[in-house]
């Protein structure tokens, strides 16, 4: 008999501006490189979000940082490790076109590296914009990679070190532990991971809490020139936040199709070690349905919540927020929207623009070009249009 596949415990996002190393520091703890799209590859960018899973091991005769890797027999002595735990790497965009992207990411995280450059000085437009992302998730557990220690000398490095300190103290992210790496010779990954063992804990789970699922990708895996009866329905791929799936049973998608709640059985669970049986929150997975795969092809489910038939909110055009600027400004520039104009909204891993109808001191109204599926109290990322991109300005809260 085949054995059951096992699910990743933790998400952890890897954050910061672009080109400082995130997609290297997930190749480093993971062996994976996550820019496997082909004009990531071109532009030597993250566009879409990359997902990569590894185990943590422990030495048991180790001291210190030593003991810790991904492999299973020690580096170092070569002695059996033991097994913490398996964890799922959310590897975001750093690139200012792609902020949206990652707004969807920091909704499956569950704590986060931050990656900065030694040799750039800190802060830089997006590591500012990914901290208040992760603020607006509500994300408090991360830990600082400062990369590409390699490339700079002592002093530089010891300046680069107190600006980075200064910054997370201006965003209340002060104790935060900063660890020196140079991804490319996986240094000081032993380091990173012992910081992240003690610092980004495991989501408890409770079972017995209606399920609830963000959905961030959906795919058609059917290959071309497939036979009727070879054909399987549409997959969707996400995080669970709240409760259970198990194979078999029939849940409810919203907006869903057409922007109408649907309801949807679970023909299959599977991670990307292979397939399991149940599924709880933390890691990656990926829920094989019996929708036609032609409405799930290049994501086009993501942005649903899947749930408990009956639990899950209706889809909505129009919605109330409160809104709450930030209280440092991420560039110099004024915060305040105006009515009439167009605001970009991004709500767990749903994206839609929407015009502000109504205002009033820091509550509006906003239409929606998109149906989305919110609940009251939700935080919603608010971003306005600034020449040629969308900066990210404030959150909203659904009233």
């Amino acid at each position: 008999m085949k054995k059951e596949a096992e699910q990743a415990e933790v998400n952890i996002g890897l954050i910061g501006h672009v080109d400082h190393g995130k997609t290297s520091i997930t190749q480093a703890l993971s062996g994976k490189w996550t820019d496997t799209h082909s004009e990531e590859l071109k532009r030597g960018i993250s566009i879409r979000l990359g997902y990569a899973d590894t185990v943590f091991y422990k030495c048991p005769d180790c001291k210190g940082a030593e003991a810790f890797s991904t492999k299973e027999k020690c580096p170092n002595c070569e002695k059996k490790g033991k097994k913490l735990r398996k964890v799922s790497f959310v590897d975001a965009p750093g690139h200012e076109t792609l902020m949206t992207t990652m707004l969807s990411g920091a909704a499956l995280m569950h704590g986060a590296i931050l990656v900065i450059a030694a040799n750039e000085f800190c802060p830089q437009p997006r590591t500012k914009e990914h901290l208040m992302a992760l603020k607006i998730s509500g994300i408090k557990n991360i830990v600082v990679a400062q990369n590409k220690i390699d490339l700079v000398d002592k002093k530089k490095a010891e300046e680069n070190y107190k600006q980075i300190k200064n910054f997370l103290k201006e965003f209340e992210y002060e104790k935060v532990e900063i660890i020196p790496t140079a991804a490319h010779f996986g240094t000081n990954m032993d380091l990173l991971i012992e910081a992240i063992e003690k610092n980004i804990p495991s989501p408890k789970v409770d079972e017995k809490k209606p399920v609830k699922m963000f959905i961030a990708r959906s795919f058609d895996i059917n290959k071309p020139g497939a036979k009727p009866k070879e054909i399987v329905g549409g997959v969707l791929g996400g995080t669970i936040l709240q409760g259970k799936i198990e194979e078999g049973d029939e849940l409810e998608l919203s907006p869903g199709i057409n922007n109408k709640k649907t309801k949807i059985k679970v023909v299959e669970l599977s991670t990307a070690g292979g397939t399991i049986k149940k599924a709880v929150p933390g890691g990656l997975i990926s829920v094989k349905t019996l929708i036609d795969p032609n409405l799930t092809k290049n994501d086009q489910m993501k942005g649903n919540v899947l749930g408990k038939i009956g639990t899950v909110s209706d889809p909505v055009s129009e919605i109330k927020m409160k809104l709450n600027y930030f209280k440092r400004e991420i560039t110099d520039k004024k915060n305040e929207v105006k009515q009439g104009e167009i605001i970009v909204l991004s709500a767990g891993t749903a994206t839609t623009i929407g015009t502000i109808v109504s205002l009033k001191k820091d509550l509006i109204d906003v239409t929606l070009k998109v149906p989305i599926s919110v609940d009251k109290g939700q935080r919603i990322a608010v971003s306005i249009k600034d020449a040629t991109r969308w900066r990210l300005i404030a959150y909203g809260e659904i009233q």
